[in-house]
């Protein structure tokens, strides 16, 4: 990695901690939650330049996601939030897929719903992957992402084989 370009590991570790710091004032979660309306974004600006994130796109939805709901996991990345929302909803699969197919640009615009979502079923998001997955958005983030959704639970993995289709 040369030396001028950050490692999107690092920022959004840098960028999470200054996140969960600011996460009890109501006053800059409404402000960050601008970051995700190119109208409003200005109002979010004064919080984003101490992490670099003016007119990073990805700093700029990362911060506006987590001001919508700062629940936080761990593990996982999108691909295992959207399959816990799809549990019991059969059109969350469409929706899916529309994140799958969506480029570099659109990814960030289409994010918004997914959160607010798992914000309504109480679904954590694993905000540091997702910005490393933004970073990289492309077919191997898709890939692991598809992995996550349409893989085979981890506690079913350790159990038999599946029976072959007939």
């Amino acid at each position: 990695m040369s030396g001028n370009q950050p490692d999107p590991s690092e920022t959004a570790k840098r960028l999470l901690a200054y996140l969960r710091r600011l996460q009890n004032d109501h006053g800059a979660m409404a402000d960050l939650r601008c970051a995700l309306s190119p109208a409003r974004l200005p109002r979010a600006w004064p919080l984003l330049a101490p992490v670099g994130g003016i007119g990073n796109t990805r700093i700029e939805t990362v911060a506006g996601l987590f001001a919508y709901h700062p629940d936080e996991a761990s593990t996982g990345n999108l691909g295992t939030t959207c399959r816990l929302l799809a549990a019991g909803n059969n059109s969350f699969d469409g929706r899916f897929r529309r994140l799958l197919s969506c480029d570099r640009d659109e990814i960030c615009e289409r994010l918004r719903p997914v959160v607010l979502a798992a914000r309504a079923k109480g679904v954590k998001i694993n905000y540091e992957e997702l910005f490393v997955d933004l970073w990289y958005w492309g077919d191997k983030a898709k890939a692991r992402w598809a992995r996550e959704y349409w893989g085979v639970p981890e506690s079913e993995e350790s159990g038999a084989a599946p029976e072959a289709a007939a």
